[in-house]
């Protein structure tokens, strides 16, 4: 702990969590959410001007015995890179995991990181590191809790990375929704070339193979991501950055209403 130059803990609202227009809720089915906001800046190594990483975490949960369920499936859902979470005991608090995977973050860190840099001082700033997670709820279907992490990750690389997870979890059994429990059996085919259309019209071309020549699906057969919203009377498959298409088109998404979808779900 003396090598983390310091730690910052404090419970906020939901609310700052995400906003309004995506429907942010505090409360849901008979749930109340808090947040635990952790800010941490760690050196590389014990030495003026070291190289850091900058991690903030804001991790949302259901507060009470009735949001136990809730918060083991969040707590193992793999909503934090790593998955630092999903190894630790069901007896720690939210405040006590999420600590927990910040030293374990910084201790990687200083690991990976500090043997190379000793042996490359010329690019001090490659060995920066930002780690940004935020998490959030909406509620748009009964007995439904969606929860959402929005996560950008900076290693030094060309670029930044972003990603966003979504999972539909039942709030009295903790069950993460699949596909499957959504679409009829041998929906695959058909749904995924319901995004495949969907597709072409955001991307303004007409077929398949035109999309590939933008970027989608190249060298990989279409598909439905398991990464979704169940939103108000629509669907939306998110695909992560550099998923199905290059780093420059960013995270993908892809809404379907619930008339589109009618031919596929149960």
């Amino acid at each position: 702990m003396r090598n983390i130059l310091f730690i910052v803990l404090a419970a906020l609202i939901a609310a700052s969590c995400g906003n309004k227009e995506e429907k942010t809720v505090t409360k849901a089915e008979g749930l109340d959410f808090d947040s635990i906001t952790v800010d941490t800046i760690a050196a590389l190594i014990q030495e003026e001007g070291s190289p850091s990483a900058h991690i903030h975490v804001s991790m949302m949960y259901a507060q009470g015995d009735k949001g136990t369920a809730f918060n083991q499936t969040i707590r193992k859902g793999g909503f934090l890179t790593p998955d630092y979470l999903g190894m630790l005991s069901d007896r720690l608090t939210m405040k006590q995991a999420v600590d927990s995977f910040i030293i374990s973050y910084v201790n990687d860190y200083k690991r990976d990181y500090a043997p190379l840099f000793r042996g490359d001082r010329e690019h001090r700033d490659s060995y920066n590191l930002t780690y940004d997670c935020r998490t959030y709820v909406q509620n748009h279907r009964g007995g439904i809790v969606c929860y959402i992490a929005r996560s950008t990750m900076y290693g030094g690389g060309e670029h930044s990375v972003t990603s966003t997870i979504a999972k539909n979890i039942e709030v009295k059994t903790g069950k993460v929704i699949t596909a499957a429990d959504v679409f009829a059996e041998g929906f695959e085919q058909p749904l995924a070339d319901l995004i495949v259309k969907k597709l072409c019209k955001l991307q303004d071309v007409k077929t398949l193979k035109e999309l590939q020549e933008k970027g989608f699906f190249v060298d990989i057969e279409p598909y439905a991501s398991d990464n979704f919203i169940l939103g108000d009377g629509e669907i939306t498959f998110i695909y992560v950055d550099s998923e199905i298409a290059p780093h420059e088109a960013g995270e993908i998404r892809v809404t379907l209403n619930d008339d589109e979808l009618e031919s596929v779900v149960k």
